[in-house]
């Protein structure tokens, strides 16, 4: 039986650090990789804190689901990954700039690291095709 899966390259989103995707569609489910605050011409952490990472981060997902023809209005789970919990109702607020209820389910947790020195927060979404 032939692979459903397709991966999907959003040439306006940061090139990976590492080997995977963008995106990875299976039927129709979307599979973001997880953002950080890339800055999509360096590729570096954008400077300005929990606000300008997470802006940044939402942004980047933006530009993966528009590649796979797709929305934010389509994401259905959300998984933050941050270095300190107490930025948790910071990066939820700036979340609801964006998005109107329902919201997607999520789940949060706070990490030791992430890929890339200085960053704060890193998204992780599925959303629908």
């Amino acid at each position: 039986m032939p692979s459903q899966r397709q991966a999907i390259h959003a040439s306006s989103a940061p090139k990976p650090n590492g080997n995977y995707s963008h995106v990875v569609r299976e039927g129709n489910t979307l599979h973001i990789a997880g953002w950080m605050g890339d800055d999509p011409t360096t590729g570096d952490i954008v400077p300005g804190g929990i606000e300008a990472q997470t802006h940044r981060a939402i942004l980047n997902i933006k530009a993966c689901l528009l590649a796979a023809n797709s929305s934010l209005d389509k994401i259905v789970r959300r998984r933050i990954y941050l270095m300190k919990m107490s930025d948790f109702r910071k990066v939820d607020e700036i979340w609801a700039e964006y998005f109107e209820e329902p919201y997607p389910v999520s789940t949060c947790v706070q990490v030791s690291g992430l890929a890339k020195e200085g960053a704060l927060v890193e998204l992780e979404v599925v959303a629908q095709a």
